[in-house]
């Protein structure tokens, strides 16, 4: 009897699970609940408490808690989320990760319709929200974002009204579906899923939606051809009013931004207005992507003089006056002049002269042409188109342009962006005379020895002009620890040792322009000159590569950051300077070498200097030549980001000895180089160029102290003996 009893027991429960599994197979599938709840749980994603979903079960590897965000905007675009929390898709995995969100069973009420937002989700075959009763296989309703359009409507939290009101008193659930793969607003972006009460609520819901395929929807395009003007040049009105979308998604409402906006954490672009396009957004909009977007037409006038701002645009981006009736690009310009860091994503207004074309219609187009493949910075920064105009106008622009930087004060602080960008003004060849004072020869640098030195001769070969007239150069001051003078030019007291800095300059009627050269004065030969960058510029070394870059007549590359990026890490400099890899001009992939002044080695035979970055190496040679000494930075380790007391280093500098007692009394001069490597990471970075030492220094118990950037707390880099390669 017992026996048969559990026979029967067996077969029961072997049945009561065959019939579980066929009432919960197929979509319709009730997510293994027992009862459904009285009401939508966590709609609006507001309850974070559990650090996980509440209300929802996440499915395969999209839909990452982690994209429940409080953010105000994703990739730049300003999201009408409804309460503190919503779901941002593009942090919440990767675009290419696919999966599953379902909400909990929950008995429909209200008058069953229900309002939710959505975002993204351009793929409407492959991203889709869909609404199933408990048990039925097929969806009651299939609804996707129709209004994203890739161009206009991209991330934004959309309004969407979905009529369930057949099902009211039903148990039903929610299943959102991102099967999208691949990278072009492949994911979605969810808020506010609400059961309406009333009629009031649907009307509410359809209405907003309404309004916001209005406001953030393509707008009507009206040009007049026959204005000599285009619409909105410098896109003041905050979005792409007077702009067309001709192509791609790079070049979108998201792109525009506010001048005030700084990139890379301290970053200024110095544009003109309160507005201006940005095509990357501070990395909001994806490198990856392309397009191009055309002004309203235009009959030019003028002399035909076209102006405008560009920015980045390195490799496959430009501006373009088309024929506005072929289509045909008449003048390509591109962005010549960019130089990463010093004017990477800084606007530069260029000049063109159109004149051949005065009378024909035209149309402005930008063009991103870059999907990443033709090098970095895959994106264009452009403002401020301004066409048919005169030569007067063009004339007082160009002034009003150089003495609005010349008399700009902010720089950031880890670029000396500002010297750069002046640079480029006092140079750029100008289609109209420059009606300026401005240098347009520079002195050098120079090393002497201490006594009475005539610094006039050091200035003989500078020159100055306002437009086409020249205009005299002379020596303004001197200044030496903390003093100036402002006389006796011709026979300088340079008895003590040290950098003093000489501005000359020319005046014409109220206008004055200024400049300083440094002069290295040294009282003995055991040290190379300022070995520590302390004249704040490359005095006493002698660049060995091209394509530096010069600012003011000085070569660039010597900054005052004690530390880069977000993340404040440190640079391990020494005092207020260091030669810096960065900031030389020179891309990442290409070499270049300072050369040091000679100096006779003494004391103890060693010497040191700090270097860091993966691409850093010093060479020490006799004067005749003769390499005896080749060392190569060897603390790079890109793990750990961002914290070097874990063992990463990037740009930080350790202090590196070398043993050079077999040459006690012979001249030798140093070489600091960046070499070209094939791994990633291919700067260098030097401080601290030491050659004189009594005794041999205790490098085995020195280190250097440094705050770890914004993991604070102090930490110690190790002096180490470094290993003669030669």
């Amino acid at each position: 009897m017992k026996k048969n009893l559990q026979k029967l027991f067996s077969i029961l429960l072997v049945l009561s699970m065959v019939l579980g599994l066929v009432a919960c197979s197929g979509a319709g599938a009730s997510n293994g609940k027992s009862a459904a709840a009285a009401e939508l749980v966590n709609g609006d994603f507001e309850d974070i408490s559990a650090g996980q979903w509440t209300g929802w079960t996440r499915h395969d590897a999209a839909f990452n808690f982690r994209g429940v965000v409080n953010n105000e905007k994703v990739k730049g675009v300003a999201m009408e989320k409804s309460g503190e929390y919503y779901f941002a898709g593009s942090l919440g995995g990767n675009p290419p990760m696919r999966g599953t969100l379902t909400s909990d069973v929950f008995k429909l009420g209200g008058n069953g319709f229900i309002t939710f937002k959505m975002g993204a989700g351009k793929d409407n075959e492959k991203v889709y929200v869909e609404f199933f009763e408990e048990g039925k296989a097929e969806p009651i309703a299939h609804v996707v974002n129709e209004d994203c359009d890739g161009m206009f409507i991209t991330e934004h939290l959309m309004t969407k009204v979905v009529d369930l009101s057949a099902y009211v008193g039903k148990n039903i659930y929610i299943v959102v579906t991102d099967n999208d793969d691949g990278n072009d607003l492949s994911y979605v972006n969810l808020d506010a899923f609400h059961v309406c009460a009333s009629e009031d609520e649907v009307k509410a819901a359809e209405e907003d939606h309404a309004r916001q395929v209005a406001e953030f929807g393509e707008k009507p395009f009206e040009e007049d051809e026959t204005s000599n003007q285009i619409v909105n040049g410098g896109f003041e009105t905050g979005d792409l009013t007077g702009w067309k979308v001709l192509e791609g998604t790079a070049l979108t409402r998201a792109a525009i931004v506010p001048t005030s906006q700084y990139y890379w954490g301290d970053r200024a672009v110095y544009g003109e207005g309160e507005f201006y396009l940005d095509g990357s957004n501070n990395g909001a909009i994806q490198e990856s992507l392309t397009g191009a977007i055309r002004s309203t037409k235009f009959t030019l006038g003028g002399d035909g003089f076209i102006t405008f701002m560009m920015g980045s645009g390195n490799g496959g981006s430009y501006v373009a006056l088309c024929d506005g009736n072929t289509d045909e690009e008449l003048i390509k310009v591109t962005n010549d002049y960019f130089s990463d860091p010093a004017l990477a994503l800084t606007l530069l207004r260029m000049y063109v002269d159109a004149s051949e074309y005065i009378g024909r219609v035209c149309y402005l187009k930008v063009v991103d042409d870059n999907d990443g493949s033709k090098g970095g910075f895959a994106f264009i920064n452009v403002d401020d188109f301004r066409v048919s105009l005169t030569r007067e106008e063009v004339a007082a622009l160009q002034v009003e342009q150089l003495e609005k930087i010349q008399n700009e004060t902010y720089t950031s602080a880890s670029y000396d962006d500002l010297s750069s960008l002046r640079n480029y003004y006092a140079n750029y060849p100008y289609l109209v005379p420059l009606a300026s004072l401005t240098i347009t020869a520079y002195a050098q640098n120079q090393v002497v020895d201490c006594g009475t030195v005539d610094l006039t001769k050091f200035v003989a070969d500078a020159k100055a002009a306002f437009g086409e007239e020249s205009v005299p150069v002379a020596i303004r001051k001197v200044t030496f620890d903390g003093k100036e003078t402002t006389s006796g030019f011709d026979a300088f007291d340079m008895s003590a040792p040290g950098a003093y800095q000489v501005t000359y300059g020319a005046s014409y009627e109220d206008k004055t322009a200024e400049t300083a050269f440094t002069v290295i004065a040294m009282a003995d030969h055991n040290s190379v000159a300022n070995g520590g960058f302390e004249s704040g510029n490359l005095a006493g070394w002698t660049v060995l590569s091209d394509a530096w870059s010069i600012v003011e007549g000085q070569p660039a590359g010597v900054i005052s950051a004690t530390s880069y990026w977000n993340e404040a890490l440190p640079y391990n400099q020494a005092g207020d300077y260091h030669l810096d890899g960065w900031n030389t001009g020179i891309g990442e992939g290409d070499p270049w070498a300072v050369r040091s002044t000679n100096f006779t080695l003494s004391g103890s035979g060693f010497i040191s200097v700090r270097m860091g970055g993966n691409a850093a190496a010093v060479k020490v040679f006799k004067a005749d030549g003769t390499e005896i000494g080749y060392y190569k930075q060897t603390r790079f380790h890109d793990e750990f980001f961002p914290s070097v007391g874990q063992g990463g280093s990037w740009a930080d500098m350790g202090t590196y000895v070398m043993d050079l007692s077999d040459y006690i009394g012979e001249e030798l001069y140093i070489e600091l180089h960046d070499e070209q490597i094939d791994a990633g990471w291919a700067h260098g970075f030097f401080d601290e160029v030491v050659t004189f030492y009594e005794t041999a220094p205790d490098y085995e118990n020195l280190s250097d102290t440094v705050m770890d950037g914004n993991q604070a707390g102090e930490i110690q880099i190790p002096w180490q003996l470094a290993t003669n390669l030669k």
